[in-house]
């Protein structure tokens, strides 16, 4: 059983709207295993930073961009609605945002988090890669969501896709 989560009521001081030149920096920048992430959900061949920025830029639903005392961003992620109370979330950050602004980070999607299951969000998910498993502890340690499964080579190259959630009955004591 997981425990209640307590979602921070404000976001981190870093936290700013997303613009378009976030997303193009970032693409820029990914991480390597966001990269092999990006290819196994987009179905490319090869990574292209520009497709990948105009594609987060187009995401739909809520986001937010956490920068660096210079206000460089460091990472971003967001939600997108899927159904009526159903969530899927997303995330791209460099190596070094995730090396100095991982509380941060971690704070300001809890916090998104919260202000979604406060407007009447009943799930939200993330899938990724079964390689990522420094992301996928961050998804249960850090964010208490729940491993929910594993599609077997689901992935546009064969990958291993896993999902985890977190429901609203798991903010209940």
């Amino acid at each position: 059983m997981l425990l209640a989560m307590r979602y921070p009521s404000r976001p981190p001081s870093h936290v700013v709207a997303p613009r378009n030149w976030h997303f193009q920096v970032l693409a820029e920048h990914m991480r390597a295993d966001e990269i092999a992430h990006w290819l196994a959900m987009s179905g490319a061949e090869a990574y292209d930073a520009e497709v990948a920025a105009r594609g987060f830029m187009a995401t739909p639903g809520l986001a937010f961009v956490v920068v660096d005392d210079a206000g460089a961003p460091a990472a971003a992620g967001g939600f997108q609605q899927d159904l009526p109370g159903v969530w899927s979330g997303w995330m791209a950050g460099t190596a070094d945002g995730w090396a100095t602004h991982w509380r941060t980070i971690t704070k300001a999607t809890r916090w998104l988090m919260g202000q979604l299951f406060e407007q009447g969000a009943r799930r939200l998910s993330v899938d990724t890669i079964a390689t990522r498993t420094a992301a996928t502890d961050w998804y249960a340690q850090a964010l208490g969501m729940r491993h929910e499964g594993t599609r077997r080579r689901a992935g546009a190259h064969g990958e291993d896709i896993v999902t985890y959630a977190r429901i609203a009955e798991d903010n209940q004591p």
